[in-house]
């Protein structure tokens, strides 16, 4: 083993790199072949990692036969392309030049500090991608912009039920009950008559289009258990917006029923 780490602290920078991939929406053979590949810059005669959406296990032989097993439990996963990007720079810079056990640290703490995009930029965006698919669909400027003003909005309520630490599902569902009220109330007002249109374009900031495309990908390379986990998982939260924006339909024909 090269001298400029231990196998125990290989293993175990080379697992923290992969379970950061992990959460930031990297594929799992992205995941698997950084970890397979540092592990083998450092000498190691044969590694064998197993990635899942939630859990990496890696068995790598040392040059002496010597046999040693980690785990990395991973609890909660996003998407940040821009620190995947920056995780895959320092991989490729440790294959080509390995380096020690703090360096690695502290290039991992360099990045875990990278500051990421504002909720204020989020929420322009997020009602930006609202506003645009809206006029995609046939939307008029008027569904445009509530289309804008609703994403806006998801957006601070995604960023605040986040902060509570619930599941995912959780703010789908108050996200679709959200779009559905705000888009019925708008076409009750006379401000955006079509409002299927308005869901339509408020809907896409929440679809999770990346981790349906990472979940296909997985399965064509092989991955069925990590790529039907995620499909699933996709679902389920597809499942939770639709859910959340029939809502507010149900309540109306409810109300009209009791009239």
């Amino acid at each position: 083993m090269n001298t400029e780490m231990s196998a125990c602290q290989l293993l175990k920078c080379a697992l923290m790199l992969g379970r950061r991939l992990l959460e930031c929406g990297a594929e799992i053979y992205r995941v698997e072949e950084s970890v397979e590949r540092i592990c083998l810059s450092y000498g190691a005669r044969s590694v064998d990692v197993y990635a899942v959406p939630t859990a990496i296990v890696a068995t790598m032989q040392q040059a002496d036969g010597a046999i040693l097993t980690q785990s990395s439990r991973i609890k909660s996963r996003g998407t940040d392309l821009d620190r995947v990007r920056a995780l895959n720079a320092l991989c490729r810079s440790v294959c080509a030049q390995p380096i020690c056990y703090k360096d690695f640290q502290r290039s991992l703490q360099q990045i875990d500090a990278q500051p990421s995009y504002s909720n204020r930029t989020l929420c322009f965006a997020c009602g930006g991608i609202a506003a645009f698919f809206t006029l995609l669909f046939g939307g008029q400027v008027p569904e445009a912009l509530l289309s804008f003003v609703i994403g806006f909005f998801v957006q601070i309520l995604t960023a605040f039920v986040n902060r509570l630490n619930v599941h995912t599902l959780f703010s789908n569902v108050l996200g679709g009950i959200w779009i559905g009220f705000i888009s019925l109330l708008g076409a009750a007002l006379g401000i955006a008559p079509h409002y299927d249109v308005v869901i339509i374009g408020a809907i896409m900031p929440l679809v999770p289009g990346l981790l349906i495309t990472n979940s296909i990908r997985d399965m064509i390379a092989g991955d069925f258990m990590a790529g039907i986990s995620r499909f699933f998982e996709a679902l389920i939260s597809a499942g939770a917006i639709a859910a959340g924006a029939a809502i507010p339909f149900s309540l109306e024909s409810l109300w009209i029923g009791v009239l």
